[in-house]
């Protein structure tokens, strides 16, 4: 192969010689001055976030004892709430049973004793079943019993139970069973709340 130099002699110059010491110091301050740089803002946000992480958690210390306190005064109101609405059901069923007892005895029959009676009060909490041991004089007292109650508002499901006749020397008695459900519709309207 043959070469041929074109350029004039006083053009041509020497052949360029690279030192390798001056290319790797290039390459280094080029990696400096772009390592350097990315190196000292990861370095100073690293610390900032770990300044941000220790005042994050001293002011986590000191809001745990409010946190503690909030949730002590939430479930102290919670019990409160509880104690609240037992007093108000207490309150608005210490009302049945007088309510009961004063329509009870507005259709009891003059002739007619009472001798057991007993009273549940279902799930509902607006009924009361009503369980009663009579004894009568007459069957007109029996009827007439068993009459008041079915043609009341606030008695239903009158049942009457096995009648047994009892003769003694002051006369005779007749003896029954009655069960049926109170139901007072007015009874939660009647009774003054309390907030």
């Amino acid at each position: 192969m043959i070469r041929i130099n074109l350029l004039p002699p006083e053009v041509r110059t020497t052949e360029l010689k690279v030192n390798p010491k001056h290319v790797a110091a290039g390459v280094a301050v080029l990696l400096g001055t772009v390592i350097l740089p990315h190196w000292l803002v990861q370095t100073s946000r690293r610390n900032r976030l770990r300044e941000e992480v220790a005042s994050i958690q001293n002011e986590l210390e000191r809001y745990k004892p409010i946190v503690a306190q909030v949730e002590a005064l939430e479930k102290a109101k919670s019990e409160l709430e509880q104690r609240k609405s037992i007093i108000q059901k207490l309150e608005t069923e210490r009302l049945r049973y007088p309510f009961f007892m004063e329509d009870f005895l507005k259709l009891l029959p003059g002739n007619v004793w009472i001798t057991g009676l007993s009273t549940t009060l279902p799930q509902d909490g607006a009924s009361l079943s009503v369980s009663l041991d009579v004894v009568a004089l007459d069957h007109y007292a029996v009827a007439d019993m068993v009459s008041n109650l079915e043609t009341s508002q606030i008695f239903s499901d009158v049942n009457v139970g096995a009648i047994a006749l009892s003769q003694s020397a002051s006369g005779q008695s007749i003896s029954f069973h009655i069960g049926t459900t109170y139901r007072k519709a007015a009874l939660d309207a009647t009774v003054p709340k309390k907030s």
